[in-house]
């Protein structure tokens, strides 16, 4: 904890009675897996944030917003998500799992136990995380830390793990049982369970981090380039910021992006009291994007000992790379 942050017991929010419900059976199935227990002398208190999914099921979340604020920042060096899906791109065979519950494979300290509790108004108690919860400020470094100590040797090699997303890729299809087995092994060792809904083995091609890679190499996931496709025009900057977002996400399937987006920046450095203008040269810069999306290109993977080009693009305005 930050010196000097008094703990926050937040006043409990009011839900719908049906809500209330699902609530109950929520917290009803977290006990029983072991993940929360009753807690009678909470030190922070937050509130449940009810979530339904898009199977009509809910999911408690918690408002760790006062508790995040008190909490130092773990500053754990995260994987670089582009040089991971470069490394997987290229093998011939590959099985992508899943971490079983997400965090809740990862016991809380027990002095920080009473810290993270939550509670929820009617008849229900207050409860403590035995298990790490989603939401904490330092959860994804934490987990993590513990896939790059469960993996550490394995890693690089034919293993990749971004926090509970796990690919293990061989460039033979005849190794790939063998690489299977040593990184089964491994989990089985520290306990590390998988969600077998969620994995996929012995596949050629498969989405990660919100690509599909395969032997050939890297393409953008259409989900991806959809949500592009059919967003309307930004009507004002916070609009607008959100489709620069995605748009800078599939950044490496456009070329000068930069100098396709610069339209856009007055209307980035507007003021609040300022009119938002979208005009004829904003859309049309936007369906340039849209119609580069419409047929993306391939990244092909890097061949060891192959010799790369350097291609270098520069205007008034903007400079480009590229290594092919």
């Amino acid at each position: 904890m930050i010196l000097g942050k008094k703990p926050v017991k937040q006043s409990p929010r009011r839900f719908a009675p049906e809500v209330i419900e699902k609530i109950k059976e929520e917290i009803e199935r977290l006990l029983k897996a072991k993940f929360i227990r009753t807690s009678r002398y909470a030190e922070w208190i937050s509130n449940v944030v009810p979530v339904i999914k898009k199977n009509g099921k809910l999911r408690v979340c918690i408002d760790f917003r006062d508790l995040n604020t008190a909490t130092p920042k773990d500053e754990y060096p995260m994987p670089i998500a582009e040089t991971m899906i470069d490394v997987v791109a290229g093998n011939e065979i590959m099985s992508l799992l899943d971490g079983y519950s997400g965090y809740n494979q990862i016991y809380i300290t027990a002095n920080d136990v009473s810290k993270i509790a939550f509670r929820c108004r009617g008849a229900l108690s207050v409860y403590e995380w035995v298990m790490m919860p989603f939401g904490l400020k330092n959860a994804g470094a934490t987990y993590q830390r513990e896939m790059n100590l469960i993996f550490h040797n394995l890693i690089g090699k034919f293993v990749q793990v971004y926090i509970d997303d796990i690919i293990v890729g061989s460039k033979q299809k005849e190794d790939h049982l063998c690489h299977l087995k040593l990184a089964f092994e491994r989990m089985r060792k520290h306990g590390l369970k998988m969600n077998p809904l969620k994995c996929a083995f012995g596949v050629t091609a498969g989405e990660f981090l919100g690509f599909v890679i395969h032997q050939k190499g890297i393409e953008v996931d259409k989900n991806k380039t959809k949500a592009i496709m059919e967003t309307n025009p930004p009507s004002n900057k916070k609009e607008l910021q959100s489709l620069l977002g995605k748009v800078n996400f599939l950044r490496r399937f456009i070329s000068n992006l930069s100098g396709k987006t610069k339209v856009f920046s007055p209307l980035l450095r507007l003021k609040r009291e300022q009119e938002f203008q979208w005009n004829e040269e904003h859309q049309k810069a936007f369906e340039e994007i849209k119609e580069y999306l419409a047929h993306p290109p391939v990244l092909a993977p890097l061949s060891k000992g192959k010799r790369l080009k350097l291609y270098i693009s520069a205007s008034d305005s903007t400079i480009a790379g590229m290594l092919a």
